[in-house]
């Protein structure tokens, strides 16, 4: 099989919540850190404290404005390495910017890019040109972020949780102060140029050492860093070593923007825009469902709301109903994913955070017929939520903060909540989860590189197995409602072509549905019967003008149609009964807002309910059935 492509978007070790493709919150800024009341420098010696070496690290970010460097970053197994990564890193914390490349030198030659102007987020695979644009959260605009200090808890800089990678994150060591536990110096040193004390880390006395760590004297940052296993084996398990590194250098604006290098798109040809289904006589109000987003406001001092949209608007707009809004039990102040709805429709799970400081995140179940939410479970991060086909698990992700990660299932009552990712080889974490097939997780690995396991991993008792007798690229594949196919976009590095294709679930059969030179094909989904798949394709990125095409096609790849042209497509919903398709139009000329298209006639237009206005920004649907 030729290479399969995903934008892996790097959130290796991430300790923020899941990245959107859609806007978080606008809400004005938390009022920057006063770093005056930090307290004065501590010049690192090998006659510091423990606690002296803690405080250095917590207060480090108070002693750079701005930071470039660069480095490597190594994973071993059995003392031998496995996959070494370079990464370039551009940091502007006081105006919420960051520019990151990443490049693999063993096993892999793919290379990202992530930057962030302090207003967008954009991930970018150089290799195919993709790219994944989201809105940088208003809880993440921080500057020199200085955790509070909370017994218990860990408070990683949200800046970083933005940016994810293995190697910035030795620019906030705040991140690794918050433990209770013994720093020990052991030998002044040097790394880049800079005077170091090396330091190692562990529990208590009697523990082996988890971290060692190589910090700059004067401002505490990591210039190097050893994990260590946690078998007491002091096996080396990753190193991430800096070998160049300036402070306070002057950063232009243009570091942060688009290059103009991505490799140009060709839209393809012999596509028509053809009826996909043929109307019906009527749809009763139970097939229609209901419409649930958020709603944006552009005004300072006005809060986001969750509301929902009855889809008889959608068919019958005389006979709409009133926008409503739906109350939680809590305020919107982070990143927000859309609603994830069991399989009946009578309940939605969400991940979410009550707390101001955004973390630990809850998994909420919400009863929509009682309008009541649920707290499940919490972690100190939660990915967003996938239901089992049957409706009797939900299956999510957590993160520590600190580098871990687990999946996690638990029935919707909240009994049996348990860890099924212990059975998943090491040297592939962290894992990230693409949904359901069966009763089983479909998970894989999120490390840089372009090939590995796709794992199926049993709920009821966190069994994992290959999906497929033979290593295939890092790339999602989205199961059919009636688990009969696998959709997924396999990419060729060689022509840069992008093929949409079908197969069997035991990889039997490849069918391909459609073929694209460049460019990106995401997101992709299914229609309820199985019958067609939905897909965008972002055509250009190099001109500054970004545009997306939405089409529709067979499973047996006829009838391949263009449906839809806008200019950055989020989401993709199919309505209950299939009819409808619905585009998150994140750019449009009125705002972010969303759009129907009806596949019998492909007739096209915003949607519209009494109380719905355009002067809000319209978000993060979910159809419930």
């Amino acid at each position: 099989m030729k290479k399969i492509f995903i934008l892996m978007i790097l959130v290796l070790t991430a300790c923020s919540p899941a990245a959107s493709s859609t806007p978080g919150s606008f809400f004005d800024s938390p009022a920057p850190v006063n770093t005056d009341l930090a307290p004065a420098p501590i010049i690192l010696t090998i006659d510091s404290t423990s606690e002296q070496i803690q405080s250095a690290m917590l207060y480090s970010a108070a002693r750079w404005k701005t930071l470039q460097m660069e480095g490597t970053v190594t994973w071993f197994t059995n003392g031998a390495p496995v996959n070494s990564f370079q990464e370039k890193i551009w940091l502007d914390p006081v105006n919420s910017r960051y520019k990151v490349e990443w490049t693999g030198i063993l096993n892999s030659q793919d290379k990202f890019l992530k930057f962030s102007d302090g207003v967008t987020v954009n991930n970018i695979d150089m290799n195919s040109g993709q790219v994944d644009t989201g809105v940088y959260p208003v809880s993440a605009h921080v500057g020199q972020f200085i955790p509070p200090l909370v017994e218990g808890e860990a408070h990683p800089n949200p800046i970083w949780g933005q940016i994810g990678t293995p190697l910035a994150q030795l620019a906030f060591p705040s991140d690794y102060a918050q433990n209770s536990g013994i720093f020990t110096p052991l030998e002044i040193s040097s790394v880049a140029g800079r005077e170091a004390l090396v330091v190692d880390w562990r529990f208590s006395e009697s523990s082996s050492p988890f971290w060692k760590m190589w910090l700059d004297t004067q401002t505490a940052t990591i210039l190097k860093l050893q994990e260590f296993g946690r078998d007491g084996s002091n096996a080396v398990q990753g190193e991430r070593v800096v070998t160049q590194i300036l402070f306070d250098q002057p950063m232009d604006p243009s570091l942060f923007a688009m290059p103009a290098s991505l490799p140009a798109a060709v839209v393809p040809t012999q596509i028509g825009s053809s009826p996909i289904v043929t109307e019906s006589a009527s749809t009763s109000e139970k097939e229609a469902g209901e419409l649930y987003f958020f709603l944006q406001p552009r005004q300072a001092g006005k809060s986001i709301q969750l509301v929902k949209v009855s889809g008889v608007c959608v068919f019958d707009p005389a006979n709409c109903p009133a926008l409503e809004v739906i109350p939680v039990p809590f305020a919107f102040n982070f990143t927000i994913n859309a609603l994830s709805w069991s399989p009946d429709g009578k309940y939605a799970a969400f991940s979410y955070s009550d707390h101001a400081n955004g973390t630990p995140t809850k998994l909420w179940l919400f009863d929509a017929s009682a309008k009541t939410w649920t707290a499940l479970a919490q972690f100190p991060f939660i990915d967003p939520p996938f239901w089992s086909p049957d409706g009797s698990w939900i299956a999510f992700r957590t993160q520590d903060g600190l580098g871990g990660e687990d999946v996690h299932v638990m029935h919707p009552d909240g009994t049996e909540l348990k860890n099924i990712s212990t059975d998943l080889p090491a040297d592939g974490r962290p894992y990230i989860m693409d949904g359901w097939y069966t009763e089983n997780v479909i998970m894989r690995s999120a490390l840089p590189g372009r090939e590995g396991h796709v794992y199926l991993v049993r709920a009821a008792n966190g069994q994992a197995r290959p999906m497929f007798d033979t290593l295939l690229t890092k790339a999602p594949f989205v199961a059919s409602p009636d688990i009969s196919l696998l959709a997924y976009d396999e990419y060729d590095y060689n022509t840069q072509n992008h093929l949409l294709k079908v197969m069997e679930p035991d990889g039997a059969n490849v069918l391909t549905l459609a073929n694209f030179s460049g460019g990106s094909l995401y997101p992709m989904v299914w229609s309820p019967d199985s019958k067609f798949i939905a897909f965008n394709y972002y055509k250009s990125f190099t001109n500054g003008e970004p545009g997306a095409e939405v089409y529709v096609v067979g499973r047996d790849g006829g009838n391949l149609s263009l449906i839809y042209k806008g200019v950055t497509v989020g989401r993709l919903v199919f309505s209950p009964n299939g009819r409808y398709l619905l585009v998150e139009e994140t750019t449009s000329s009125t705002g972010g807002h969303l759009f129907l298209i009806n596949l019998a006639t492909l007739e096209q237009k915003i949607l519209q309910a009494p109380g719905l206005s355009t002067d809000y920004d319209w978000y993060a649907p979910s159809w419930r059935p």
